[in-house]
């Protein structure tokens, strides 16, 4: 799973990509209509931008010894 994750940038980045191609899917099967498919790709990819923000705030934070 490691090499997975390495080679599309990480795990948060391999879960996003996963959603946006199952939403995809949904959408090209008629299981959802357009407007469905955009409030969640924004969905997907705002929590994928909130995280890494979070998370490279969080790094500049911790005290260095």
């Amino acid at each position: 799973m490691g090499k997975l994750f390495d080679f599309c940038g990480g795990r948060k980045t391999t879960f996003a990509l996963v959603l946006f191609v199952a939403l995809t899917t949904f959408l090209c099967v008629d299981k959802c209509v357009f407007a469905e498919w955009l409030d969640g790709i924004i969905w997907i990819f705002g929590v994928y931008a909130v995280g890494n923000g979070v998370e490279h705030v969080g790094n500049g934070l911790k005290r260095k010894p």
